[in-house]
């Protein structure tokens, strides 16, 4: 009897897959939630206090939302009675972290020069993006059904494949050695799917150990036992919940970051169907936004989403396990103090490898769901996230050289040098911009020229509110990017006068269940 078969009805057991997954999962939870930890120590907070305050409450906050998704994959598999469904893959979000990181604590503690405040601040922005998620969730079978199957492919695959593989692949060379070893055996073993001896040993455990003893070997790696103490996976304080007021000013910070991860869950059932696994986005989208809430409620300034990497986690095997594992590791390791030393078990060389795999996964996935007719559409939209890479390296590299992109000396080097005003109107609110301008030549192709206009009037009222195309969130943010957008969609309606023959290339896609 194969592995396989012996486990068909432990939905909970670790199959070879399931391994895989959550080896790479708890280095990708471990490696990102400490973030916050070191952009936040130049300025004067103490590891000791953002460990203590900005980090456990994520635990218990992704352990209830797996959970959740765990529940929804478990009751998928009963009703259709089989064993290979997926469970959604959960862990927390870097744009997000970086954003909430930079742009809500780190100026409050420089106002305040209080960490409490900064931190109880930035907590109550994870409370607010959980809100707006849980009041978009009875929506999110509504938004699936009127984005048109290649715009909510494209924007599935631009978030891991264009936008994360760019931001994370280049880190695969922090230690050319350790990350030329990693992934090279993810290319053998992964890519090639050779297997690893006659034993078939996970290649993600391979590609983790070997990296890891090479660069021990040479002293790259070298953790630090800070011996155990035991900690609540949550801070035992009403703050982040009276602190609501003080980051309403930052929903221009808070209301992109809340939407694009609802757009990033939306296109992760998108890539789920594509897989054969069919889920509710409605119940997707409220699993995330009651976890993420209570997330901030419990302290955490980390805020989790649902990963576009379904279709290569299903492709490598994972099945259900590992949904309930990972968390359960990650909360073992926050409880028992020992996250800084794990999280130094996975370098990012090797973590980089990893992505390689997964973006490749997503892209694939992508292709095979989009008819060839739309193929224009999607190679458009992997191109677009390259504005949202460079902003992201910019934004990063300034505050550390003490820099501000504010100071217009520093603005006028950048337009100089990078055309940086540019690069802002096309890396701010980038998906929002990948789903519309992918939606409208979608419609166009299909001849749907009045709700390609309608796209256009959407973009318009984006940019006018600053969800597209500008760093803030206001009346008024981008008056020039909405007029433009205006112009686009009188151009695109009266597109259906220019030429005679209005018939589309095929018929129209069906519409696809909620």
């Amino acid at each position: 009897m194969s592995a396989e078969n012996a486990t068909a009805g432990r939905w909970w057991a670790l199959g070879r897959g399931d391994i895989d997954a959550t080896v790479a999962q708890v280095g990708f939870n471990l490696a990102q939630m400490i973030i916050p930890v070191f952009l936040l120590a130049p300025i004067g907070i103490p590891l000791a206090f953002s460990i203590e305050h900005l980090v456990p409450g994520y635990a218990l906050g992704f352990l209830l939302g797996s959970l959740g998704l765990t529940f929804l994959a478990v009751r998928l598999r009963k009703r259709e009675g089989r064993a290979n469904v997926t469970a959604h893959v959960y862990g927390n979000n870097v744009p997000a972290i970086i954003a909430y990181t930079l742009s809500i604590v780190l100026p409050v503690y420089l106002q305040t020069h209080d960490a409490i405040t900064a931190w109880q601040t930035g907590a109550a922005a994870v409370v607010w993006t959980g809100i707006i998620k849980l009041a978009a969730a009875p929506f999110a079978g509504l938004f699936r059904r009127f984005i048109p199957i290649p715009a909510s492919m494209t924007v599935f695959g631009a978030a891991m494949y264009s936008y994360l593989a760019l931001v994370l692949l280049q880190r695969v060379f922090d230690q050319p050695l350790v990350g030329i070893v990693a992934l090279a055996i993810v290319a053998v073993s992964v890519l090639g799917n050779i297997p690893i001896t006659r034993l078939r040993i996970p290649p993600f455990i391979v590609a983790w150990t070997i990296p890891l003893l090479v660069g021990w070997l040479i002293g790259y790696v070298h953790p630090v036992w800070p011996g155990a103490a035991m900690r609540l996976p949550f801070v035992a304080s009403l703050g982040p919940l009276r602190s609501l007021s003080l980051a309403v000013p930052y929903l221009s910070v808070i209301a992109p970051i809340a939407i694009y991860q609802i757009l990033q869950d939306i296109a992760s059932v998108e890539g789920a169907y594509a897989a054969g696994d069919n889920y509710d986005a409605r119940s997707i989208v409220a699993c995330d936004g009651l976890a993420t809430l209570i997330c901030g409620a419990a302290g955490s300034v980390v805020t989790p989403v649902v990963y576009a990497m379904h279709p290569p986690y299903k492709a490598m095997g994972a099945r259900i396990g590992f949904a309930l594992w990972t968390p359960i590791i990650l909360l073992l390791v926050v409880i028992s103090g020992l996250t800084l030393f794990m999280a130094q078990l996975f370098p990012w060389p090797i973590l980089a490898a990893m992505i390689a795999y997964v973006s490749v996964g997503v892209g694939m996935a992508t292709l095979r769901r989009v008819d060839r007719k739309y193929l224009s559409v999607v190679l458009l939209g992997f191109v677009l996230p390259a504005g949202a890479v460079v902003a992201a390296a910019v934004n990063s590299a300034l505050p550390a050289l003490k820099l501000s992109a504010a100071n217009p000396e520093v603005q006028s080097a950048l337009n100089r040098s990078i055309y940086w005003s540019s690069v802002q109107g096309l890396g701010s609110g980038f998906l929002f911009l990948v789903l519309v301008l992918t939606a409208l030549i979608t419609e166009v192709i299909d001849r749907n020229f009045g709700r390609a206009s309608l796209w256009c009037l959407v973009a318009s009222v984006f940019s006018w509110f600053g969800l597209m195309h500008s760093p803030i969130f206001r009346w008024g943010a981008q008056p020039a990017y909405a007029e433009g957008w205006i112009a686009a969609a009188v151009i695109v309606y009266s597109a259906r006068w220019w030429r005679g023959d209005l018939s589309p290339t095929s018929t129209p896609e069906p519409i696809r269940p909620a």
